[in-house]
């Protein structure tokens, strides 16, 4: 059994106790069954068709978690530093930590009481995440960052709030413009009255076209 089957079927089983279903072996093999079904009609690979059966079994209204009351604070892993980027838009906590080695996550999701995100199949088969005392979700390593962000937004049941960062993950602060002036260009400080600064790292942010098209890029991803 390959590791990217065997961490489909750690997610299978999650999703179907989640809902108290009976027959847990049954139902996975039947969901196993339903990818294999699916590659073979489409002429995509297993790791495909099971991502594509994972994602329409999370999406479900049944299965569908609510809005948590409490933001989650995420530590994505070293391979996922541009998920980390694109949920820091979409006003969600996403940490990341430029080649974190395993063990050096595992101790900061601790300490920090994140939520690990990882496309690292082994990582799951730690014990802390086995048994559930660190959170994790795996997200397979065949998505790209619209794919990922969707599906992490499906399994937590999130909504977009306002940006944050994308640098460091900081909240945004509105300010005075005339605080900023020496550091807003001449020409946008004419036009533009709102400007935000970062509470964690200090860099300006303005509401210009690319602030709009990352918007535009979100809303057409999680609508």
């Amino acid at each position: 059994m390959s590791r990217i089957q065997k961490a489909y079927e750690l997610q299978f089983r999650a999703l179907l106790s989640e809902v108290r279903a009976r027959k847990l072996d049954q139902g996975l093999a039947w969901l196993l069954a339903k990818g294999r079904k699916l590659s073979a009609a489409g002429q995509i690979s297993m790791a495909q068709a099971l991502t594509a059966v994972y994602a329409q079994l999370a999406s479900r209204r049944p299965l569908r978690k609510k809005q948590p009351p409490v933001p989650l604070r995420f530590l994505c892993d070293a391979g996922l530093g541009g998920l980390a980027r694109w949920l820091r838009a979409a006003g969600q906590e996403a940490l990341w930590i430029q080649d974190i080695d395993d063990d050096a996550l595992l101790h900061e999701a601790q300490r920090l009481c994140a939520t690990v995100l990882t496309t690292d199949s082994m990582l799951l088969e730690r014990r802390v995440l086995r048994n559930g005392m660190i959170p994790a979700f795996w997200l397979p390593p065949t998505l790209g960052v619209p794919e990922q962000l969707k599906l992490v937004f499906c399994q937590f049941g999130l909504k977009a709030r306002e940006p944050r960062c994308m640098s460091c993950g900081g909240e945004l602060r509105q300010e005075p413009k005339e605080l900023l002036r020496d550091r807003i260009p001449p020409r946008t400080y004419r036009w533009l009255e709102e400007y935000f600064v970062c509470c964690r790292c200090d860099k300006l942010f303005w509401r210009g076209t690319h602030w709009q098209s990352i918007a535009r890029e979100l809303k057409e991803l999680l609508d």
